[in-house]
């Protein structure tokens, strides 16, 4: 099965995005700690149009932390781009992220040629224009895919609920603008996928992690994958989890094994393919085989 999920809300969010994106400071991208590459959206580079990016990588508790530092540092090295984390234990503030904007900003401006204003002779107008300098107010775009955290970051940055959350995907459906102080501004948007997911990798990851919604993809097909990628990265984690000795070789056949030693068979002995499936991918979801990264940054 092909995974797609771009409903109209969708294609109407992200042209809002890139109509106001002009009058944007800094984006700030919220990614999933355990699969940054595949929860980042690649329309957003080309909106960004060499904008400030800072990148937070949320879930950070359900991710292997020494992946996640490398993951900091591939994102902070790139050009007007900084990363930080989120998690349940340490989260991201609103004076956390002004800080990290302002920091951008002063990046980006370095490199811009200064055009250097005629002085007026009167300090009264000078110190007027400085006035205005500081009082100038200051736009950041919160951006990231559906169910990646985002509205609950937006309500830990301002200290208060503001934003729907839930463990449904696509709860977010407009945009609103927030005071974050006296000079900046957060600009909250809906979130968002793109029209075509072309790495099916990527897009499978995407529907283990819950950022795709369940009626938009096949269950078992996603749990074979799911199982899969969990025999190949972390089988111990398997084991350890449901009380295996001896794992099979394919994701299929250890759905089949799970279903038996959990008892997810019909009165007729049949496996119950789809509760197995919901067990394996709600325990992923909810971080029961403790923390785990399913992407490494590219060399």
């Amino acid at each position: 099965m092909t995974i797609s999920w771009y409903p109209g809300h969708m294609h109407k969010a992200n042209k809002e995005m890139a109509a106001i994106i002009k009058d944007i400071d800094v984006v700030v991208e919220v990614l999933d700690a355990r699969m940054p590459q595949a929860s980042s959206n690649p329309l957003l580079s080309a909106m960004r149009q060499g904008k400030p990016c800072l990148r937070i990588l949320n879930k950070a508790d359900l991710a292997d932390p020494h992946i996640t530092k490398r993951w900091l540092e591939y994102y902070s090295n790139e050009p007007l781009s900084f990363a930080a984390t989120s998690s349940k234990d340490k989260r991201i503030n609103a004076a956390d992220v002004v800080f990290l904007s302002q920091k951008l900003m002063r990046k980006a401006n370095a490199g811009k040629p200064v055009t250097q204003a005629e002085p007026s002779s009167n300090p009264d107008i000078e110190a007027l224009k400085e006035w205005k300098r500081q009082q100038k107010k200051h736009q950041i775009m919160i951006v990231g895919i559906p169910n990646v955290g985002k509205s609950s970051i937006m309500n830990q940055i301002l200290g208060k609920r503001v934003a729907k959350t839930g463990n449904e995907p696509a709860i977010t459906k407009g945009q609103q603008r927030v005071r974050l102080n006296d000079h900046w501004y957060l600009v909250d948007t809906p979130g968002v996928l793109w029209p075509k997911l072309e790495d099916q990798a990527a897009a499978y990851r995407l529907a283990m992690s819950g950022a795709i919604r369940n009626t938009a993809i096949e269950f078992v097909e996603v749990a074979i994958f799911s199982a899969q990628t969990l025999l190949t990265l972390f089988p111990e984690r398997l084991k350890k989890r449901y009380q295996m000795e001896v794992l099979p070789d394919t994701g299929e056949a250890f759905l089949e094994a799970l279903a038996r030693a959990k008892g997810c068979v019909r009165k007729n002995q049949d496996i119950d393919w789809q509760k197995v499936s919901e067990m394996l991918i709600n325990d992923y979801r909810a971080g029961r085989f403790g923390p785990m990264s399913l992407e490494i940054p590219p060399v």
